[in-house]
């Protein structure tokens, strides 16, 4: 086995080694309380998950030795969590479709009753609530006396000259014009505020800032982030071509390549979800040189080919992440881009006919690209500021003979350090 082939693999067996050792501890317990009626709370650890859609249930430890209990919002009526508020309540949950070619023409809104865990905005003499369903749907309320109020929104559809166009339902406008009524000023920020949960944050705000009433818990609006970053590591290249001619390229096998790559990474991740989903933007610097020998049968010769070039990469890539404990395991997929910044680009064909030799030198390939397109994916850990990924990249090379294709394939072995 090549020390190559040693190195792609060494990198997968540890990612899975990783994996599998930290799979058993998939639990983020962290301090909290639930309440389960108001003479009995109960203080301890709660699984954090970071909601993107609210739950269904939650696991609750009183001491982190303890077994843990599992509470859905039939057991309890509140609980609190790194930072978090949930409350417990019957709710009315509009079940319209959300996605646009599901439309359709039913200004009504269609209600489905339900016990669930509402995620408190804001908390006070006007409170707001916010509920995520599985289908990614989201629906806000207000609390009227002891009983939660759908804020009603919908879009649908409508005929309009003889062409169904979009409309939408939007009575929580004047729910909340009702609602926050001791508020004078507040008519015309109602009318801007979309059925969102920043925009509605921020109504809520301003009315706070008007009525000068108490707010007894305010969630703060999260959002994106940047982390920046750099990336050193091994690369290992392998070229390829195909063709139905162009002999002394197909007909033979390059080396592989193995190189220093490194680079630095602007990494936007986004909220909620415990920052699992994130896009990882890179300027990567890689370079690779690889060389062959093709015998022409019946020519006494032979053709020695090199070829070599460097790149700045920009790629763009999707990650996801998955929290275990401290620890993330990831995995990202997109494309790359690079943009060669030099190149080695030449043969030599050495013909023996006796009694003389010939020594003829010109270029591989006459017509080559600057930019190399590809696809990449990869995995890794991320621990703190540190992270390991082993990548594989699929590119387009840089012939630019529609009779000959090139192949690069490149693996990469890389650390990351986090600012």
């Amino acid at each position: 086995m090549s020390k190559v082939e040693r190195l792609k693999k060494m990198g997968l067996l540890t990612i899975g080694i990783l994996a599998f050792q930290l799979a058993y501890s998939q639990n983020n317990y962290i301090s909290g309380y639930v309440v389960k009626n108001k003479t009995d709370t109960l203080y301890g650890f709660v699984n954090y998950r970071n909601w993107k859609n609210n739950p269904d249930n939650i696991k609750f430890k009183a001491n982190m030795d303890d077994k843990p209990i599992s509470f859905k919002p039939t057991d309890i009526t509140e609980f609190q969590v790194e930072g978090e508020i949930y409350v417990s309540g019957i709710i009315h949950i509009e079940v319209s479709p959300l996605q646009t070619n599901d439309l359709k023409e039913e200004s009504e809104i269609n209600i489905r009753v339900d016990t669930a865990f509402l995620q408190t905005l804001y908390q006070g003499e006007k409170s707001l609530y916010f509920y995520k369903n599985s289908k990614s749907k989201e629906n806000f309320y207000i609390k009227q006396d002891s009983a939660f109020s759908l804020l009603e929104y919908k879009r649908y559809l409508r005929q309009q000259d003889g062409k169904r166009v979009i409309s939408e339902n939007k009575n929580y406008l004047g729910q909340l014009a009702f609602y926050l009524n001791d508020c004078k000023t507040i008519n015309r920020k109602i009318e801007k505020t979309s059925y969102n949960q920043k925009d509605l944050l921020e109504l809520f705000q301003y009315y706070y800032k008007c009525s000068s009433s108490a707010i007894s818990f305010q969630k703060e609006f999260e959002k994106s982030h940047m982390e920046i970053g750099v990336l050193a590591g091994l690369s290992s290249t392998s070229l390829s071509f195909s063709s139905y001619n162009f002999d002394y390229l197909v007909k033979t096998k390059f080396n592989s390549s193995v190189n220093f790559s490194s680079g630095v990474f602007f990494d936007l991740v986004l909220p909620r979800n415990q920052g699992k989903w994130s896009i990882n933007n890179e300027i990567l610097f890689s370079t690779y040189k690889v060389k062959t020998n093709y015998e022409k049968s019946g020519y006494y010769s032979v053709i020695n080919s090199q070829i070599g070039y460097s790149y700045l990469k920009i790629n763009n890539l999707l990650r996801f992440k998955y929290p275990i404990g401290h620890l993330f395991i990831f995995l990202n997929g997109g494309i790359s881009n690079g943009l060669s910044i030099s190149e080695t680009n030449n043969r030599i064909e050495e013909s023996s006919l006796e009694p003389t030799k010939i020594l003829l030198e010109d270029r591989v390939l006459y017509e080559t690209r600057k930019l190399e397109q590809g696809l990449i994916v990869g995995t890794g850990i991320k621990y703190n500021r540190l992270s390991f990924e082993v990548r594989y990249e699929n590119g387009n090379g840089m012939s630019k003979y529609r009779s000959l294709k090139s192949s690069t394939k490149r693996y990469f072995l890389l650390l990351g350090y986090r600012f």
